[in-house]
């Protein structure tokens, strides 16, 4: 969306923006042809307004948290690459990755579960 809409959509004033933009807590779309705020950027917006006026969170917080969410995401996104390439694998490999695994969570403490592994309260984890 362009810069207007996306002013009026998050209830933002366009100074407060710039400002958010000068700190990276939005960052606009500056490919050529690409509107430069999307639906995912009225969501931030909203999540910035609550973590300070609902929270009470400071701005060196937002950024903390933000920098968090960024990075969860990005983790996120690698995971589901890592997982597709996964499974386009022959399935002995898939079994034998996938055996490997169990083990490795076997021996180190405080990982967790595996992913198909149902939690156990009495194993501690």
């Amino acid at each position: 969306m362009q810069h207007q809409e996306f002013l009026l959509r998050a209830c933002i004033d366009g100074n407060v923006l710039d400002g958010w933009v000068a700190v990276g807590w939005l960052t606009p779309n500056a490919e050529e042809g690409m509107e430069p705020f999307s639906e995912i950027d009225v969501a931030r917006v909203r999540l910035i307004q609550e973590l300070r006026r609902d929270i009470g969170v400071n701005d060196e917080g937002v950024g903390v948290i933000l920098d968090l969410i960024d990075q969860l995401h990005g983790l996120r996104r690698t995971l589901g690459r890592l997982l597709m390439a996964l499974q386009a694998q022959p399935q002995e490999l898939r079994e034998r990755l996938s055996d490997d695994l169990h083990q490795l969570m076997a021996t180190w403490p405080n990982i967790g579960p595996a992913v198909d592994e149902p939690h156990d309260p009495a194993k501690g984890h």
